[in-house]
This record gives C-alpha cells, structure tokens and sequence, in this order.
C-alpha cells in the first residue's frame, strides 16, 4: 500500500508542471505570437499589462521575423483555437489574413470602449478594411538614413543632413576604400529591402500604371552594388548570410538605409554589452532639397485578435492597452516610433534616441507604405524577386519592367 501512495505521489509531482496556470487559478490564457526583432519591448508590454490584469495570463511565443508569417498563415488556415494574439508587421499581413477570415473584426469592441482612434492620425481610416478595424496599430514606421560619424570624421566628410539621392551614391563612392585588408562600404542596402524607397517622394507607390518612379529606384540600387559597387552585393549578403545591424556594427560601413526599429536595436545591442558604432541619423534621400523630406511608412505593426479565440473580450482588453498612450510611452522610451502620438510620447521618443538627429523621424512627411488593397503583400513580393534577378545580373532591366508589371496584373485580376 505505502508504495501504491508513494507511486501515486510521484506521479501527481510529475504531472504537476506540466498542468498551465489557466488550470490551477481563475486566470484566463491567452496565447500570444510575434517575433524576435520585438522581443525585448513586447515582453515588456506583456508583463506591464499582465501585473495591472491579474485575472489575465498571456503566454508569448517570439519566432524569427522571415518565419512568423508563414507560420501564422499557417495556424489560421487550421482554424487553431488557441491563435488569441497575433502581431501583423504590415497592413499588407493583416489584410492576407483577413482574406483567409482569419481575424476577429474590432470595431464593435472599440466603439463600446469609446477608443479614440484619432490619436493615431488621419492615416488610420486607411487601415478600415470592409468597414471594420482589423487590428490595432502599436507602431508607426519610416526610413531614414543612418551614419557611421567616424567614417565621416575619417575621411573629412561632412555629416548628411538632407541630401538627395544624387548626392548619397557620391558620398558612398567616396566612403569606399580598402585599407589594410579591410574593406570599407560606402553605404548598405539589406537585400530584404520590399519597398521602393525613393517612389514615394514622386506620389507614387507598386500600384502605379507609370513604373518610371520604381525604375528610377532600381537603378538607384543597381548603380550602388553593381556600377559602382559602394554597397554589397546581394550574392555576396547571399553567400555571407549577412545581419544588415550586426554588419553596420562592425563600423566598416558608412551609411545604412533601414527603418526606425534601427534605433531600438541598436540601443538593445548597447545594453546587451555589445559595440556599436558612433553613429546618427538624418532624412531619407530626396529627389530635391526644397521640398519637405519625404518617406515611405505609416502605421506599421498592428496588434490583432485571432478570429477563433476563445477570449475575445479578454484579447480586446490587451489590445486596448497595446493601442493606449501608457503602452506608447513604454515603447517610445525603448527608442519605438509608436503609432499613438502625443506630445508625451514624442518627447518620450527625442529622449530614448539619444542623438541629434532624433528630431528628424519626427519631422518627415510619411506617404502611405502598403496601401489596404487586396493582393498587395503579393504584388511587392513579384516586385522584390522581379528586382533581385535584375540586380543580380539574371535578367534585364527591359525583362524586370515587363515581368513585374505582368505580374502585378495576375495579382490584381485575380482579387477583381
């Protein structure tokens, strides 16, 4: 008998650990999906809002950034049940996903909880999507241009301030050299780069009839890694399986066009112990030096609920918070562009930047990244293996401007 009781005990104390929180308290679980580059502030976030909801537990699950879509993708079209919390890192995702009927609309909790979406600007009613809400916007997004000073210093180069496009491929030529081995960039352009920087300063985007902006773009790129060849090439980012920050951190490369998550980063790196380099940041490249700096953006990464959740009322309330001043302070102190805006969070933003050109994200005229167009996510994804073969010498520009644009219209007549 005592070994009976003894075997039942340590059976209990096996099963134990293995039984969830939500089955041993009044807690509800929410499952929560996002990806690596959001970690450090999301967890923040996530454990802020579990302290002030203790009746709330949200278990979060982070994957890398190329994966988490396809993943997502793939837990929606199974009708996963326990998909409660989803991060979109674009319209564009969140508009495939409502495709699949895969999310919960919103609008009918957001009106109930009196939610004021005007402190996301008028740029929000482009997220509406068949009359109804989708998600809620937790960032906002831009490019800019950011600099290595010391590479600057080095060569007696003055610091970019607002400079055009002209102008960047001069500075990248002049900021490559090869010294003791080494070899020095004179600027760095991801390969994963979907977007046309430049398009949007014309009015224009990958929807266009007139291609000349995204073909002036291209040819942008093409000068830097082939003609002149200031910018790795993507084979060699390819081949050398290439961190677009880790590589600017090794303070061999001048000048990096990324996105404004390039600050929270970098300050992560910094507290992690790890060396970065002496760096700044300025606008985005223009076409003119007239006119206000121009980038491509909006609100960026939204925060949404999946369609077969189990909790909608308890989803909701962490999407209320995710959308709240509180929540944007946090994050712009982690050195995140929110999406709310108020002069706290702003200010909150200036501070957390800690360079001079901080103040420039803040002042740049954002033109409308991804459209809320049926299809879209798949027309950038024609445009980006389409550009990929060109600047990779695989087929012509005459092949990449007729490939592309018949692609775009087996994109488009398909969702007519």
């Amino acid at each position: 008998m005592k070994k009976a009781i003894s075997l039942m005990l340590a059976l209990i104390v096996l099963v134990l650990p293995i039984m969830s929180l939500a089955e041993t308290t009044d807690k509800v679980t929410l499952y929560y999906y996002g990806w690596t580059d959001e970690q450090s502030y999301m967890q923040l976030l996530i454990d802020k809002f579990m302290a002030e909801n203790q009746d709330i537990e949200i278990v979060s699950s982070f994957i890398n950034h190329s994966d988490h879509n396809d993943k997502t993708v793939v837990m929606v079209s199974g009708n996963a049940d326990n998909l409660d919390l989803i991060s979109c890192d674009s319209q564009a995702t969140v508009m495939n996903l409502v495709t699949l009927d895969g999310l919960l609309p919103l609008k009918s909790y957001i009106d109930a909880a009196n939610v004021d979406m005007s402190a996301f600007g008028p740029i929000i009613n482009e997220t509406i999507v068949n009359d109804d809400f989708y998600g809620v916007p937790y960032r906002s997004t831009l490019y800019s241009l950011y600099y290595n000073k010391d590479l600057f210093d080095k060569k007696g180069i003055a610091y970019p301030e607002k400079i055009t496009w002209e102008e960047y491929l001069d500075l990248a030529r002049q900021l490559t050299y090869e010294e003791d081995g080494t070899q020095y960039w004179g600027a760095f352009l991801a390969d994963w780069l979907g977007c046309p920087l430049s398009v949007y300063a014309k009015n224009s985007n990958l929807l266009d009839d007139d291609i000349s902006a995204i073909v002036d773009w291209v040819e942008i790129w093409n000068t830097g890694v082939n003609v002149d060849k200031s910018h790795m090439s993507l084979e060699q980012q390819t081949a050398e399986s290439i961190d677009w920050l880790k590589f600017f951190c090794l303070g061999t490369t001048g000048m990096l066009i990324n996105g404004e998550w390039t600050i929270s980063m970098l300050k992560d790196y910094e507290n992690q112990g790890i060396e970065i380099p002496n760096w700044d940041v300025t606008y985005l490249p223009g076409y003119d030096k007239e006119t206000d700096p121009v980038s491509p953006g909006g609100l960026s990464t939204f925060i949404t609920v999946g369609k077969n959740t189990k909790h909608p009322e308890e989803c909701f309330r962490f999407v209320q918070y995710m959308g709240s001043e509180a929540a944007a302070v946090e994050l712009a102190a982690q050195g995140v562009l929110p999406a709310y805006s108020s002069e706290a969070v702003m200010a909150s933003f200036a501070d957390a930047a800690g360079v001079p050109g901080a103040g420039t994200l803040l002042s740049t005229v954002i033109n409308l990244e991804v459209p809320p167009v049926e299809g879209y996510s798949e027309v950038q994804s024609a445009y980006q293996e389409e550009m990929k073969l060109y600047l990779t010498n695989q087929q012509t520009l005459d092949d990449f401007k007729k490939n592309f644009v018949d692609r775009r219209e087996e994109v488009l007549s398909y969702y007519q």
